[in-house]
């Protein structure tokens, strides 16, 4: 009989020499042989080479990308999180036809897990369309949905806001659904990373944006999601209705942190100009009295930057608390 021809095997550590060359003759289908083997040998080492190689061996072919996305749907979680962790890397991630197959993904797999990696993928996207954003929305804000897949929702939302704006795109759209976000869910951690993101990009927020934060300042049930708001509101473009609305809210806060985090947001807003209002709220509630001190010696000495001046303060308040007393 004819001898048969010797087992093509791969490298028992797949990142060790060899491997390359052995990809280069045989293609992809070589690098999901590679992962399963690392699988089920336990080999972190070659998992994080073949995460990392993902992206490389795909460049731009969409094609590829989707052959990544069809073994990627089918198989069991680890291997499906390499698969996807890798396509998150690559330039074929951003085709429109893959990114569409993994916002199905997101919406529809039955694996909660396949769901949350399709998201995660889906943050390296350069921008998003009208659709794309009112489907993230819808599914941040689905009641049926497990609670970490509508805040990866949220996080894919707000990181390709950033990735939009910073190149060159309009924030506005993605804004508008943040703070629809931060106004109407009913889940408390989903309208905290909604109003957290949308003070991510560090910039002037026009009136529009101040007038609705400055509603969930006032109106929030959750205490955090409040404070997040104040620190939000402080990047408002007009100084003058931020301080207004920082007056407004302090007298009817009931909570001693958020207080605290209206009083060193209302200087940030507005610098030593904002003293005045500062001092207000110290006869409102005294336990404050002595941190408007510390704010007028440092204003005093020369400090005009709010961040390096925080530096140099002293803290009083043990926030957040274990269990906040109510205000007197």
């Amino acid at each position: 009989m004819a001898a048969k021809p010797p087992l093509q095997r791969l490298p028992r550590l797949t990142c060790h020499a060899g491997y390359l060359d052995f990809e280069q003759r045989h293609g992809l289908p070589t690098v999901r042989a590679a992962i399963q083997q690392a699988l089920a040998q336990n080999a972190p080492a070659a998992l994080t080479f073949l995460t990392e190689r993902i992206p490389e061996v795909l460049g731009e072919d969409a094609q590829a990308a989707l052959q990544v996305l069809d073994w990627a749907d089918t198989a069991p979680t680890p291997e499906a999180s390499v698969l996807l962790s890798g396509l998150r890397e690559a330039s074929a991630v951003r085709d429109a036809r893959v990114a569409e197959r993994l916002l199905t993904m997101a919406e529809q797999h039955a694996s909660i897990d396949h769901r949350a990696q399709a998201l995660q993928a889906l943050e390296t996207q350069a921008r998003f369309d009208a659709p794309a954003q009112d489907r993230l929305m819808a599914l941040a804000r689905r009641s049926t949905a497990p609670q970490g897949v509508c805040l990866l929702a949220v996080r894919t939302l707000g990181r390709v806001m950033k990735n939009d704006f910073q190149a060159g795109g309009s924030e506005e759209p993605y804004l508008t659904r943040l703070l629809t976000l931060a106004r109407e869910s009913e889940d408390r951690h989903v309208r905290a990373l909604a109003v957290e993101l949308a003070a991510s990009l560090s910039m002037r927020l026009d009136a529009r944006a101040v007038e609705q934060l400055a509603w969930v300042l006032e109106n929030d049930a959750d205490a955090n999601v409040r404070e997040l708001a104040a620190l939000a509101l402080s990047d408002g473009r007009d100084t003058r209705a931020v301080l207004n609305h920082f007056s407004a809210a302090f007298p009817g806060e009931q909570r001693l942190c958020v207080r605290w985090a209206l009083l060193r947001y209302t200087l940030r807003a507005g610098g030593a100009e904002a003293l005045p209002q500062v001092r207000d709220y110290a006869k409102q509630d005294r336990r404050f009295v002595r941190d408007v001190a510390d704010f007028q010696a440092l204003y005093d000495a020369g400090h005009v930057d709010f961040d390096r001046l925080w530096l140099n303060k002293r803290v009083y308040h043990r926030c957040p608390e274990d269990a906040e007393a109510l205000t007197p």
